[in-house]
């Protein structure tokens, strides 16, 4: 149940799976661009162009391309450009991507080797040519990709969008309990349900993890888990462990495990909030 105060769900930024489509797309594009001077050179030359060869390589651009957001995403989580770290944080994204372009350039060579050439390496050389002859055109590909990412994140957090929720109205046997939003310490993804912890008590909320976390004002809540959400005010410390991970206690005594991947994004927040 939902009553008339509770905000819908606001645009959100594409999912990891929906950015690996777009750049499947993006990378088959920009080969199938270069595509036709190749095969001008091979016409002019009185050759038939190997059109089979060059679909399944259109195709393994666009897959060994799919791999550039995971990486992006991964980069931006890990040194996010904001906060007091953002400036090295640049420097570090850019290096980065330097780097990607020049592995996406071995592997691609070793990958026609095994797969077009039929041998065990690349042709003496031809890792030095590839790289002279692209790089510095990967890099630039990459970074345009990176700064649309960027981009789109930057205008959907911008953009007005429905209010966010200020309570949440939970349906339990024929009556709605209203849970206000301020009462929350913390939530955790319960199967189709959402655990809500607050001072009185838990209540469920029918909601995937997706969906209630848009409705949260993301100034007010931060992830640290795949299936858990924290009030930023309700914690009190963040306590380190060896693996990568951390232990979250709140102001209630709850301790709560701390996803290694969501540690840059909650020191950010912490440092903002």
């Amino acid at each position: 149940m939902t009553s008339p105060r509770e905000a819908a769900p606001r645009v959100r930024e594409p999912t990891t799976l929906e950015w690996t489509g777009i750049s499947f797309v993006y990378w088959v594009v920009f080969m199938g661009a270069l595509a036709p001077g190749n095969v001008s050179h091979i016409l002019a030359d009185g050759g038939v162009p190997p059109w089979g060869q060059m679909i399944v390589r259109l195709i393994g651009a666009g897959a060994l391309g799919s791999l550039v957001p995971v990486l992006l995403l991964e980069l931006r989580r890990r040194a996010p450009l904001s906060g007091t770290g953002a400036r090295r944080n640049i420097w570090l994204q850019m290096g980065a991507i330097l780097a990607l372009a020049a592995m996406l350039i071995v592997v691609s060579c070793f990958l026609v080797a095994w797969f077009v050439d039929r041998q065990p390496l690349p042709p003496q050389g031809e890792l030095a040519r590839q790289l002279v002859a692209n790089w510095a055109l990967l890099v630039l590909c990459i970074t345009l990709f990176h700064i649309a990412m960027q981009t789109v994140s930057l205008l959907l957090r911008r953009s007005p969008g429905p209010p966010y929720a200020d309570h949440l109205t939970i349906s339990d046997r024929g009556r709605a309990v209203v849970v206000s939003v301020s009462e929350i310490d913390w939530i955790e993804a319960q199967g189709n349900y959402q655990a809500l912890h607050t001072r009185t008590g838990v209540h469920l909320y029918r909601a995937t993890s997706l969906k209630i976390e848009e409705k949260l004002d993301p100034a007010q809540f931060v992830r640290i888990h795949r299936r858990c959400l924290v009030a930023l005010k309700q914690i009190e410390r963040l306590e380190p462990l060896s693996s990568g991970d951390g232990l979250l206690v709140m102001r209630s005594g709850t301790r709560l495990r701390q996803a290694r991947r969501y540690r840059a994004v909650l020191r950010a927040r912490l440092r903002g909030s």
